[in-house]
């Protein structure tokens, strides 16, 4: 481990940038809770730990693009990941073109959907985890901490449910020509399921807006 420096600070991990064995790495270490039993905070940790590396390596190996793991210490809730090269979709989308907008919501809907076809849910899928390498303009996949092994297609939508919430959140300008591409790509790989998955992301978002409709009501009564 080669000069390390400190990319994040999250509520569950901290992120740093350095070498391993040579290799342009993410060091990804895993946050102690001192409000858990010491004992569950270890198992949760090492599990989640062990877990993460397992699934990044099962999208891996499925011809997904998601960084390679390189080393795990689950003792230590250590996981270090193959740098990316390229730019956060978050900081790069508001100056292409429509075609480009296209041709990138197309990609990271067969990425989406490749991911769900192997049985993972990837919890945070948000223009802040994909990154775009500018030489081969491939698209990546990356953070995987909140991923989990599904085959419920309510977690399917849920991540489809994020991703539009990304778009309106941030790229509100774009949203609309991003997610209907994004669906095409996604149809592509998930065929006629993908009508049933996209039926629940609207039924979650009608819950979402009812949801926000109460609070509305309660706090002006």
């Amino acid at each position: 481990m080669e000069k390390l420096k400190l990319l994040k600070r999250g509520a569950e991990s901290n992120i740093y940038e350095g070498y391993f064995l040579g290799i342009h790495a993410i060091f990804k270490q895993r946050i102690r809770k001192s409000y858990r039993n010491p004992e569950i905070d270890h198992k949760i940790n090492y599990e989640r730990t062990i877990l993460e590396a397992k699934l990044i390596y099962t999208a891996l190996k499925n011809n997904i693009n998601v960084p390679a793991v390189l080393y795990i210490d689950p003792e230590n809730y250590l996981l270090v990941l193959e740098y990316i090269e390229g730019y956060v979709l978050k900081d790069i989308i508001n100056d292409l073109d429509s075609e480009s907008l296209k041709k990138l919501g197309k990609e990271i809907g067969k990425i989406a959907g490749k991911l769900h076809s192997i049985g993972i849910a990837h919890g945070d899928l948000t223009t802040n985890n994909l990154i775009k390498n500018p030489v081969t303009n491939e698209i990546f996949l990356i953070d995987f901490g909140l991923a989990k092994r599904s085959d419920d297609e309510e977690d399917f939508a849920t991540d489809i449910h994020v991703f539009l919430r990304s778009l309106e959140s941030v790229h509100s300008d774009y949203k609309d020509i991003i997610y209907e591409s994004f669906l095409k790509g996604y149809e592509e790989i998930m065929g006629n399921k993908t009508s049933q998955i996209v039926n629940i992301v609207k039924d979650i978002r009608m819950r979402g807006r009812y949801i926000e409709e109460r609070r509305k009501n309660k706090f002006n009564n």
